[in-house]
């Protein structure tokens, strides 16, 4: 018998498998049923993967250099229309990570454009509802983030909108839009966080004229998490009485994940951490139907009115009026 190990440095595992070549190499029709039986092995100690963390296995003679925070000014390509980021650079009442981002907090827009975010909690929510963090993807511009405890029975949460005259309520991105984020999800991964918003406008998809969809109390853009994990995203676009639906994998907890919405000005394409999705819709999609309602990161309206808020963290995000090549995305790959 041959043993081989697979080193898979992506998936962070070992895969084990062992079998029998002088089995293989003889021709099936002459095998012997033992010798059928016993090509590959694969009880639990024959045939199993090992979980193993190489950066932290090796890091005392090959170190990963993680990258160093990187300006705003070198990730605002032409068209950047709002960039959000929360460390001192982008959000100068920054706290210490652990500690209560207070309501009333202000989140400039980096790009001068005036689409700051002001910080509030949903209904009775307490200081743990919204924290600083320096938790970040490590392909991230800026190495902070904000930790969000949102969830469900009784409602709580807490948002970041928009001013009421904020260009950004406005823009029907006609031509075309990137939307990125950085996410990551607890874990362990508890409560019920069914339908959570990530990010959205306000307002209802029947106010702007929509007729489509499952429901015209659904604001008109939203970025959400399923019940099973997966990722929606929902938009009536500015051009079509429709509501195509980008659905992502059931995606990871514990760990970061870049997602980057991009629309060419005839269809909406989502990936996760540069990847193409596989359940992208087929329908043409052109701008999004906006009301001249606040943008919202942290959670999604239904009926115009927030129930839980998004759990989890959420870092740098980034709206560009035209579509990106995966090579500008904001995400450095390792």
């Amino acid at each position: 018998m041959i043993r081989t190990y697979g080193f898979d440095l992506v998936r962070g595992v070992i895969d084990v498998e062992t079998f029998s070549p002088w089995f293989l190499a003889r021709d099936p029709q002459q095998r012997s049923p033992l010798a059928a039986e016993t090509i590959e092995l694969t009880g639990p100690v024959d045939r199993f993967s090992l979980d193993i963390d190489f950066d932290e296995r090796f890091k005392g003679f090959a170190p990963v250099v993680r990258p160093e925070p990187r300006p705003a000014s070198a990730v605002m390509p032409r068209g950047t229309v709002a960039y959000w980021r929360f460390d001192a650079s982008g959000t100068p009442a920054a706290g210490t990570s652990g500690a209560p981002v207070a309501d009333g907090v202000v989140v400039r827009d980096l790009t001068g454009n005036g689409n700051d975010l002001t910080v509030s909690r949903l209904h009775s929510s307490g200081p743990e509802a919204l924290t600083w963090s320096r938790d970040h993807h490590p392909g991230q511009p800026a190495h902070a983030s904000l930790r969000f405890d949102g969830g469900k029975s009784p409602d709580r949460g807490a948002v970041l909108r928009t001013a009421a005259q904020a260009p950004l309520n406005s823009e029907k991105f006609t031509r075309g839009y990137t939307i990125e984020t950085f996410v990551r999800l607890p874990e362990p991964f508890e409560g019920d966080h069914s339908w959570m918003g990530i990010l959205s406008w306000e307002g209802r998809n029947g106010d702007a004229g929509k007729t489509t969809g499952w429901s015209p109390l659904e604001p008109t853009c939203s970025l959400n998490l399923s019940p099973e994990r997966f990722l929606q995203f929902v938009v009536y676009p500015h051009l079509q009485d429709a509501d195509p639906t980008s659905w992502s994998h059931a995606v990871p907890v514990g760990r970061w994940m870049h997602i980057a919405v991009v629309n060419d000005g005839r269809r909406t394409v989502m990936y996760v951490d540069g990847s193409k999705i596989a359940r992208n819709p087929t329908q043409p999609s052109a701008g999004i139907a906006t009301l001249g309602k606040p943008f919202v990161l942290g959670a999604t309206q239904f009926d115009a009115r927030f129930g839980q808020g998004f759990y989890g963290w959420i870092g740098d995000t980034r709206i560009v009026d035209r579509a990106l090549p995966v090579r500008e995305f904001l995400a450095l790959t390792e």
